[in-house]
């Protein structure tokens, strides 16, 4: 099981609890619930089934819910995403690059129509002072199909830090970009997760 807490800047806030479970065939069963906060709150699901291929890609399919209040005065807005994704990471020297591609089907109030988001990743894990340390930078555009252009870009950059094998601190810097006037909200990251 895994909780994590973040907080970034400008009143971001999220929360989750996860649970894995590894099955007799080699799969990965994972469900999330969790809670966010920016712009207006609302509660996340997902449940996700994973398997690690022949030539050392993960693939994942699934199903992630977004249920988002945005007042006092208005009902829960609801947005279904069944996404599948093709992840694969190589290491180069002490460096580790990771791409990961993502294809979701959303329905919902909020928006509809197939979306595109790979994540490009790249990490140097190292040890100072017998600590394990793990800079990194990821860069995460979205391609809706259905408005024909790019709609979000994430950005994100900082340090996790494994004071135990159990938790990771997380303390960065993250961008979020959003093709719409006055929606761009940037600022500092700090995350804790952990394992129990």
């Amino acid at each position: 099981m895994l909780c994590t807490s973040s907080f970034a800047g400008e009143g971001m806030q999220f929360n989750t609890l996860s649970a894995s479970k590894q099955l007799d065939s080699g799969h990965t069963l994972i469900g999330v619930v969790g809670t966010i906060q920016e712009e207006f709150q609302g509660k996340i699901a997902s449940v996700v089934v994973a398997k690690k291929t022949d030539f050392g890609a993960v693939f994942q399919t699934g199903y992630f819910g977004y249920f988002a209040k945005q007042g006092e005065d208005t009902g829960i807005q609801e947005d279904h995403r069944l996404r599948a994704s093709l992840t694969y990471s190589t290491k180069l020297g002490d460096w580790v690059l990771k791409h990961r591609s993502r294809v979701e089907y959303r329905m919902g109030e909020l928006s509809g129509g197939f979306r595109y988001r790979p994540a490009f990743t790249v990490m140097q894990p190292m040890k100072l002072n017998n600590q394990m340390l793990i800079p990194y930078a990821e860069f995460e555009p979205f391609y809706d199909f259905k408005d024909d252009h790019l709609t979000i870009a994430l950005f994100s950059a900082g340090v996790k830090w494994m004071p135990t094998k159990n938790v990771i601190i997380n303390v960065g810097y993250m961008d979020i970009y959003l093709n719409k006037a006055n929606t761009h909200t940037k600022g500092p990251v700090v995350g804790l997760h952990f394992k129990l």
